[in-house]
């Protein structure tokens, strides 16, 4: 069994088979008048402790005789608990007029799935923030922590706080790139969408259809592709941009290569992420904005009207005020993105210009931490780290924006 990853193949067995042992065994429980609840819990864990057993069992017997079957056959080991499991359950003599046995069966998978791959990685970050971990080291018994992976406290979040050394100065500059980029983001994104969200639903509904379709559609586009286009754009020797600033006798800049060029103050290079950004993302709130544009009853803008108020002023004292809500849910989810974002980074900038980088964000800050210098602790308390700082500005938007009434 030396080619064969059995880590790998221990999650394998338990996926599938905690997953398939509650979604069956409830339907068969409510079928024979059995709690159908007691079944998902009972199908759990009979299916994860059959699946490992047998599953290791069938592949270490069958990987000399059929290799090349037994990988696939030893998925089935769940099934030699579970199948006579589900024969020899009898019929409940009360029969229960309630039937969930699809509702335990449905919900039961999806939070063992939520709780396997989402709150147990989630828990793991958080634990790690307290540990100088790599995985390269030989750590403690328990997880790999202790030993050579030390328990290290605060000291992170001390070295976050004073910016001391070269990681702490490369976490507030980060955090800093990531607070300005949301910043522009934010309000760009709200002056675009909401008012070409009235105008796309003021046209005839044959041009609103085609309108919404056409600004969604870099949503839907590869973000790398994004990327690269925009890239192609801003190129010093060849771009498009400094071909139309050519003819104006302007000099070419280096958008994305020259960390002296900045609009106002703020570098070139963010600028111009900032840019491609919105170009990809708007469209997300524009088709949000539109629906909640049409549930406004037209009752208030003709009554408004008949009172003598202009198309603007119908905007801003109606139209505005009744979209309150979506602009909450539009601008918290935009602050979100705004601090996830890093596809487009790393293909455009890399992080750079300059010596720390003038468009190094949080989410670049952490992948390179993790994964290109294995300081997985480190890398775990700038996630959460980003975490507060996202909830904090969740908490503040939902406080400023909630309103209090419904129409």
């Amino acid at each position: 069994m030396e080619n064969i990853d059995l880590q790998a193949f221990t999650l394998y067995w338990l996926v599938i088979w905690a997953v398939l042992g509650s979604a069956i065994t409830p339907l068969i429980f409510d079928h024979r008048h059995r709690s159908p609840w007691q079944g998902a819990l009972l199908g759990l864990v009979i299916g994860v402790i059959s699946g490992q057993l047998f599953g290791r069992l069938i592949l270490t017997l069958l990987l000399p005789v059929l290799p090349a079957a037994a990988t696939w056959l030893s998925m089935l080991g769940g099934l030699v608990l579970l199948l006579p499991f589900w024969w020899l359950i009898k019929p409940a003599s009360q029969i229960s007029p309630r039937h969930n046995g699809f509702v335990a069966g449905t919900i039961t998978p999806l939070t063992f799935y939520l709780l396997l791959l989402s709150v147990l990685p989630l828990a793991w970050a958080i634990l790690l923030a307290f540990f100088d971990y790599s995985p390269r080291r030989v750590g403690g018994p328990v997880l790999g922590l202790g030993g050579e992976n030390p328990f290290v406290g605060l000291q992170y979040f001390q070295t976050m706080i004073t910016g001391e050394g070269r990681d702490g100065l490369i976490f507030q500059n980060s955090l800093r790139n990531t607070l300005v980029f949301t910043a522009l983001v934010l309000p760009l994104n709200m002056l675009i969408t909401i008012p070409l969200a009235a105008m796309i639903e003021s046209v005839h509904r044959f041009f609103k259809a085609i309108f919404r379709t056409i600004y969604f559609l870099p949503v839907v586009t590869s973000s790398v592709g994004v990327a690269v286009m925009w890239g192609y754009i801003y190129n010093t020797q060849y771009g498009l941009l400094n071909d139309v600033l050519g003819n104006f006798g302007i000099t070419p800049i280096g958008w994305l290569q020259d960390p002296r060029a900045n609009i106002l103050g703020i570098p070139a290079a963010l600028l111009a992420v900032v840019v491609a950004y919105l170009w990809q993302d708007f469209g997300y709130n524009l088709v949000i904005f539109i629906a909640a544009l049409q549930n406004i009853p037209d009752s208030l803008k003709e009554a408004a009207r008949v009172d003598g108020a202009s198309p603007v002023q119908v905007f801003r004292y109606i139209t505005l005020p009744l979209l309150r809500p979506t602009i909450m849910v539009t601008s918290i989810l935009t602050v979100i993105s705004s601090f996830q974002v890093f596809d487009l980074i790393q293909v455009m900038t890399q992080g750079g210009p300059g010596r720390i980088g003038l468009t190094r964000v949080l989410v670049l800050d952490i992948y390179e931490n993790a994964f290109r210098f294995e300081k997985m602790g480190w890398a775990a308390s700038i996630s959460l780290a980003m975490f507060l700082v996202v909830a904090l500005l969740t908490v503040v938007q939902t406080r400023v924006l909630r309103t209090r009434w419904e129409y």
